[in-house]
């Protein structure tokens, strides 16, 4: 039979089983299917298997079908002592027990459960499949007696993502996945089959199937409270002629004999539009989940431009002292920048002497750094400290007599060497300081950092950077007190916890930055490093901005294009070996404290508000030679302001016909150097050659 007809008949079949003129008392359970309904969706099951048939929206018809011998609700992947794998399918198991009401149902597949192979497993799983208003949730539990690992755990299989959308429209629907990277991952038919990591590759968890032909998407999550590792992926079935795309997220938890698995509720849930709905839903699970740091909150996310200096070298070149602190942050002071980064201010300098992160004697004791924090608090700055949670030097005495005890393992016991050496000519030959991740997830280790940590808020420190914030996806050490999925992740969590509520207690505006791409650091801070690692975040998360580093003299479109863009900027003179007040450094640095001014007095519109791209604004014409623009709104008022750049030498015009939707038809507009001037739209506005240009919405008119 050709793959439509079956499609075909499997929607009228299911369509009859599923009609919602059916009592809840007769419903739960019918016929050759279970099912679950309420006033938005109406799932069903296969009775026999208990595989998934059926996901659809009663508001709209909007439904995800599934031929039923390729239909499926989980699958395991079983690792046997001898280091072979085999597969267990759902659809090959029986249903023992079901229980429920037209709400949720509770399924079980008892022991034996057969593998590919048709060999015996001592297996128990238990699903729930439960309707939330608009969203079905599944969860799966397991209990292992079977004598060999359950390694792998994947669930719930939904599909055919090609049914999306209905067959006229089936070749339009894509996949999106929120990446690491600057645009979002989209995938359309033929699917194949595509994995991504979270956190890892992915730095949100969910996914969004959208079809363009209808305007309607489906939101694809885990709503895990527990931070560990997972994967979202989508596969090709085929059986005859009969093929069909499944998702599922595919868990790694690594369930021993005699343990079991409780894994979290995984979301399917219809909306309207695409990827932009779904990442809105996803937003009301975290906030409401895990919180999210609130930019009134965080200083070091509010401030627009920060100085940072590396102060020892790796390989033993001193660029500044603590009795220098005083100068090096005046020079920041004077143009502006009250934001200060102290890096390789520990022993053995940057990318050298991990995880001892105590004064370096050749820079000072804890008291001279106190006394330098002390001066930079006087002159109106605050100060914090990179620091790392990961990697440790393997060459230490520390490291050899305990760290190597918390190191993070691959599965054939070895482990990562990685190595920067950052400004060292050695390095750059190959041979940087060698070094490895250890896992936070060891409580001995998470208390030795946080003793560290808690003594530079005692000294007066004003927050902390932790870089490098990339755990291991499954830590195979077999010390780990937790899975090995989730030692890494639940460890980096746990212990950025008691920092951030220690160092509050001392000095309650304590705050953190990270160079991460996971999204529940922002629960913590929403400053991060660096451009690209959380692009698509910020659509989803306004409160958060990137970083950019401006490390040369004369860069002033790097500073343009970041502002433009609403980054932070990193002001690193001399490969973060001076201070912006060192000579070179002259005009770049007093076109900084120029821009900076701007940025600051619009601060809640260009830097902490919604970023609009170029909507909310109308040109008269189209974007002249060399002009780039960005939108924002201010979230408070619904103020826009555009920003414009000009990489051309020389000055260049744009008309703006208007800004925004309910303003007075007038606009302040800001340039560098030049008193603010008020006009009425239509303007054209002049941008300098290499310059940039505010033009500020009046909500009032003057």
């Amino acid at each position: 039979m050709r793959r439509s007809r079956l499609t075909s008949l499997l929607v009228i079949s299911l369509s009859a089983l599923l009609s919602p003129t059916a009592t809840p008392e007769e419903g739960a359970m019918s016929g050759d299917c279970l099912r679950v309904e309420n006033r938005a969706l109406a799932v069903a099951l296969d009775r026999a298997t208990g595989s998934v048939l059926r996901i659809a929206s009663k508001r709209d018809g909007a439904e995800l079908v599934c031929a039923r011998e390729l239909a499926e609700s989980f699958r395991l992947i079983v690792r046997a002592s001898d280091g072979s794998h085999t597969t267990l399918c759902g659809r090959d198991q029986k249903l023992v027990e079901t229980s429920g009401n037209a709400r949720q149902l509770q399924l079980t597949w008892g022991k034996p459960l057969y593998d590919t192979e048709g060999r015996p497993h001592d297996l128990v799983v238990r699903m729930a499949v439960r309707l939330a208003a608009e969203s079905v949730e599944f969860r799966l539990s397991l209990e292992n007696e079977s004598g060999h690992t359950v390694r792998e755990v994947w669930y719930p299989l939904v599909g055919d993502l090609s049914s999306f959308g209905g067959q006229a429209a089936a070749t339009e629907t894509v996949v999106m996945v929120p990446t690491s990277s600057p645009w979002i991952q989209r995938t359309q038919p033929p699917f194949g089959e595509h994995v991504f990591g979270y956190p890892g590759q992915m730095n949100m968890s969910f996914a969004s199937l959208y079809n363009p032909r209808t305007n309607r998407g489906v939101y694809f999550a885990s709503h895990d409270k527990v931070a560990r590792y997972k994967a979202y992926r989508f596969f090709e079935e085929r059986r005859g002629d009969t093929a069909v795309t499944l998702a599922c997220v595919q868990h790694f938890p690594h369930v021993p004999d005699g343990k079991g698995f409780r894994g979290p509720p995984v979301v399917v849930r219809f909306h309207p539009g695409e990827w932009h709905a779904a990442g809105a839903i996803y937003r009301e699970w975290f906030i409401k989940t895990f919180g999210l740091m609130d930019p009134s909150r965080c200083w070091v996310r509010r401030e627009t431009f920060f100085q940072d200096a590396m102060f020892l070298m790796p390989e033993g070149t001193l660029n500044f002292t603590f009795r220098d602190i005083p100068r090096w942050a005046q020079d920041a002071v004077d143009h502006g920048v009250t934001s200060l980064l102290i890096s390789g201010w520990h022993r053995g300098g940057h990318d050298n002497g991990y995880p001892h992160y105590e004064p370096d004697p050749r820079l000072g004791t804890y008291e001279d750094l106190r006394e330098g924090i002390a001066a930079c608090h006087r002159l109106g700055a605050k100060v914090y400290f990179f620091v790392n949670y990961q990697p440790a030097m393997v060459e230490s005495d520390w490291y050899k007599r305990e760290l190597h005890q918390y190191i993070e393992m691959r599965e054939d016991g070895g482990h990562s060497s990685v190595g920067w050496g950052m400004g060292t000519l050695w390095a750059r030959m190959g041979h940087p300081k060698q070094m490895t991740w250890v896992d936070p997830g060891f409580p001995a280790y998470r208390r030795e950092l946080v003793r560290q940590f808690r003594k530079l808020a005692e000294i007066g420190a004003d927050g902390l950077h932790v870089d490098k914030m990339f755990p291991g996806a499954v830590n195979y050490n077999p010390r780990c007190r937790l899975s090995p999925d989730t030692s890494t992740w639940e460890g980096a969590i746990r212990l950025t916890e008691t920092v951030h509520e220690e160092c509050r207690r001392i000095n309650p505006d304590f705050a953190m930055s990270f160079e991460c791409n996971w999204d529940r650091m922002l629960q913590f801070g929403t400053a991060v490093w660096w451009v690209g690692n959380m692009s698509v975040v910020r659509s989803v998360f306004p409160e958060m901005a990137e970083t950019l580093a401006i490390l040369a003299p004369y860069d002033y479109l790097g500073v343009n294009n970041a502002v433009r863009s609403g980054h932070a900027v990193l002001l690193g003179p001399l490969n973060c070996a001076r201070s912006i007040g060192w000579e070179p450094w002259e005009g770049l640095a007093d076109y900084v404290k120029e821009v900076k001014g701007i940025q600051d007095r619009l601060l809640e519109t260009v830097f902490l508000g919604e970023v609009l791209g170029q909507q909310g604004v109308e040109l008269l014409q189209g974007p002249q030679a060399g002009i780039e623009y960005n939108v924002f709104r201010n979230v408070r008022n619904g103020e826009h302001t555009c920003v414009l750049t000009n990489s051309d030498l020389v000055e260049s015009r744009q008309g703006i016909r208007s800004l925004g939707s309910e303003g007075s038809g007038q606009v302040r507009i800001h340039t560098p150097f030049q008193q603010p001037v008020e006009a009425d739209l239509p303007v054209e506005v002049a941008v300098p050659g290499e310059g940039i240009v505010f033009v500020q919405e009046l909500r009032e008119a003057r």
